[in-house]
């Protein structure tokens, strides 16, 4: 003999089930059901209702309480009309719901309760809920929810007509699916974004063709520390506002696992996923994922094992249940993903990627991937997925430059409370110029100036500047972000580049050649290496000139060297120069100056003392009487106090005070000598005698790094080639036009 409980108990039915096989086959109709149990049990199992039994085409659950089983009606009709949004076919209950004592046996109910409830769902419209007038007394009011009234209905096997309420419901919003963000984004600081305007507008421009109905990728290339992976951050967290459903997954370096950004993307959306979505995915691909993602079986587990075949035919049917995941998660939510530094990524990841790109055009679904352009060659997997995606509708590529100079102003702006004044202006332009605009070298440079001490707050809360950025080293966080930028190119092309960094951040090909001893179609093929990389690129005005991409590149490459290492390598610049460009250097004297004075540890400091002489003559004749000045007061600091010709050192007094008067600058000094005190006469013939002449070389300029002691000025890089007749160090002959 059974006992009796007071229990609501739930019936649903499938809408149009029996017709289902003949419309969409067998096969499909299966799925379609297994989708429609998913739905069923997740409103089932949050509203603590206890299945009874399952007729294939619906359902009997029982509740302690009116109030649970109405909400759990309401639920499986949102979680439908949700999945439905999207679906090609459509799913549909019905669903009564009947309140009172029943007999209870063998875990099954008798009675009145259930006889209502089956009556009242074969009376219901497709997507509609009929309760009897108990259960509308004994249900608390919840939000979303309304009873009207349908009156008393005559129902098979019920002795009397039953007062009768329809329950009416609204979709869920967009706000019961939201998931949380992935932890990688919720540790980015709310630091105000500078830049990248053009770039944020075409990120605006995806989202709104997304929730359009439309799917994007978007492509974010650059080198380390250009901003790539804030850029994506910033697409994220934008996506995470307007309401999408955000993943994100990152390749690493040290971590080759096969699809590792995909796990890490997918794994977030099964931990916070909507049961039903899961069960209706497991309900199509049966247990597919779980090779991807073992952990969907601690959420599903009864979910089946894979099926077993070849690896095309494994990975097809993979490839098959990632983009049934993404369609039934888009029909909840707006998806994007982000999928961080790809140049680290396998070959299946990326083949994913192309899969996902090619099969999802109608789903509302952003894909961003970030890599570093630098790492790529012909032979990255990366290189033919991209190629093969130039013809795929809806990819965009986002190439990623420096800062401009006012981005700069605004990053020091930001950082510092305050507006940049003057100061402020001209160390925002001399970092410019160091950094090419980096984001992240503009950072750590000004972190380390502050750090340092060269960049302290005064008694007015506002910067000041109180060493030049020349007289600190980088800073060790760039010098590792470059030193692994160099290291991935080989041991022989780093070698190649010290030597060009000693040259200058522009250098020639014609004099690296001789240096390297290698021939110049050698070198070319070495440095197009360099150049596919970006540590270099090709100088616009002159074929056969490169350019350090950053000037912090070839100044790490330089601090690198040891004080010996640079002195002697100096001095087989200036060797060189000497070689290639014959007696007489024009306007490469400066060049040829600068080499011999910082090769002068290694030598006689008579060469450098010579072309020194020789740079600041030529500059007062091109009337540019600071540079002048400064080559005069250098040499006479190699001069030495009281050291060589009395003679020699009136020249350069000479020579210094004629560029002070002509500098427009007040108050320039003129150096360690100031005064001749020998009674010999102060003849520039006479002091010529002991000093080599100079010769020609290409033009170059310096790397960064802190001015020597004895050598303080840096040569201008020069536009033409001169050579200038057989002069003294002492004067200048007439120029003519050099062919080399």
């Amino acid at each position: 003999m059974g006992s009796v409980e007071l229990v609501t108990i739930l019936i649903s039915d499938l809408v149009g089930s029996t017709g289902l096989e003949s419309l969409v086959g067998p096969a499909r109709a299966d799925e379609l059901r297994h989708e429609h149990f998913a739905a069923v049990r997740e409103a089932i199992d949050k509203a603590d209702g206890r299945e009874i039994k399952n007729t294939g085409d619906g359902f009997m659950v029982a509740f302690p309480s009116a109030s649970s089983a109405v909400e759990c009606a309401v639920l499986m009709q949102q979680l439908l009309h949700q999945r439905n949004g999207s679906a090609e076919q459509q799913l549909h209950v019905r669903i009564g719901i009947g309140t009172g004592e029943a007999t209870v046996e063998d875990g099954d109910y008798f009675g009145m309760p259930p006889t209502e409830a089956a009556r009242l769902c074969d009376r219901a419209e497709s997507d509609g809920i009929l309760i009897s007038a108990l259960t509308r007394m004994m249900a608390t009011r919840r939000a979303g929810v309304a009873f009207e009234p349908v009156g008393a209905l005559d129902l098979k096997g019920i002795p009397e007509p039953l007062e009768t309420f329809a329950v009416s419901w609204e979709p869920l919003k967009m706000d019961v699916v939201r998931m949380p963000l992935p932890g990688a984004l919720r540790s980015v600081p709310p630091i105000s974004y500078v830049g990248r305007v053009e770039e944020r507008a075409l990120v605006a421009a995806s989202l709104q063709e997304v929730s359009a109905g439309s799917r994007r990728v978007t492509f974010i290339s650059g080198e380390s520390g250009i901003g790539k992976t804030r850029l994506a951050s910033h697409s994220a967290l934008e996506a995470h506002a307007a309401g999408f459903t955000v993943l994100w997954g990152a390749a690493h370096d040290e971590l080759s696992a096969p699809y590792a950004p995909w796990v890490e993307a997918l794994n977030h959306y099964v931990e916070h996923a909507p049961e039903s979505v899961l069960r209706e995915h497991v309900g199509r691909h049966g247990g597919e994922l779980t090779r991807l993602l073992p952990a969907l079986r601690q959420v599903i587990p009864d979910i089946p094992s894979p099926r077993e075949s070849d690896p095309e035919t494994e990975r097809y049917l993979l490839f098959g249940a990632v983009l049934g995941l993404l369609e039934a998660a888009t029909r909840a939510s707006r998806m994007a993903i982000v999928l961080d530094d790809l140049q680290w990524a396998d070959r299946q990841t990326l083949l994913l990627l192309k899969h996902v790109a090619e099969q999802t055009q109608a789903l509302p679904l952003l894909v961003v991937g970030a890599f570093r352009e630098s790492d790529l060659d012909q032979s990255h997997p990366l290189t033919s997925v991209l190629a093969d995606m130039r013809q795929v509708e809806g990819v965009e590529r986002m190439a990623l430059a420096g800062l401009a100079a006012d981005d700069v102003v605004e990053l020091m702006s930001a950082a510092a409370g305050h507006e940049m004044d003057e100061l402020g202006t001209r160390l925002a332009a001399e970092i410019l110029e160091e950094t090419g605009g980096n984001p992240f070298f503009v950072g750590e440079i000004l972190h380390h100036l502050t750090e340092s001490g060269a960049l302290e707050r005064g008694t007015d809360g506002r910067w000041r500047l109180t060493r030049s950025i020349t007289e600190l080293g980088l800073p060790a966080s760039v010098r590792d972000v470059v030193r692994r930028r160099i290291e991935r190119l080989g041991d022989d092309l780093s070698d190649i580049l010290i030597v060009a960094a000693v040259i200058g951040r522009t250098f020639d090909t014609e004099l690296l050649a001789r240096l390297v001893k290698l021939d110049e179609d050698e070198l070319i093929d070495a440095l197009d290496k360099a150049l596919e990389a970006a540590v270099v690129v090709e100088s616009p005005d002159r074929v056969g000139r490169f350019n350090f991409a950053h000037a912090l590149i070839n100044h790490t490459l330089y601090e690198g060297l040891s004080a010996t290492r640079r002195a002697r390598m100096h001095q087989r610049v200036a060797e060189a120069l000497e070689d290639l460009c014959g007696d007489d250097p024009g306007e490469r004297i400066s060049e040829l100056a600068y080499h011999w004075s910082l090769a002068t540890a290694s030598m006689d400091p008579a060469k450098a003392i010579g072309y020194a002489t020789q740079a600041g003559e030529r500059a007062l004749k091109e009337l540019a009487p600071d540079e002048a000045l400064r080559w005069f007061n250098h040499a006479l600091e190699l001069l030495g106090a009281g050291a060589g010709d009395s003679a020699e050192r009136c020249a350069l007094l000479v020579g210094s005070r004629s560029a002070r008067r002509f500098s427009r600058r007040p108050g320039s000094r003129t150096g360690p000598a100031t005064t001749c005190d020998s009674s010999a006469p102060c003849s520039p013939t006479r002091a010529a005698g002991t000093r080599p002449r100079a010769r020609l070389t290409t033009g170059v300029s310096t790397p960064w790094r802190r001015r020597s002691p004895r050598c303080p000025v840096r040569p201008r890089t020069a536009r033409g080639c001169v050579r200038s007749s057989p002069a003294s160090s002492r004067s200048l002959g007439t120029s003519r036009a050099c062919g080399r």
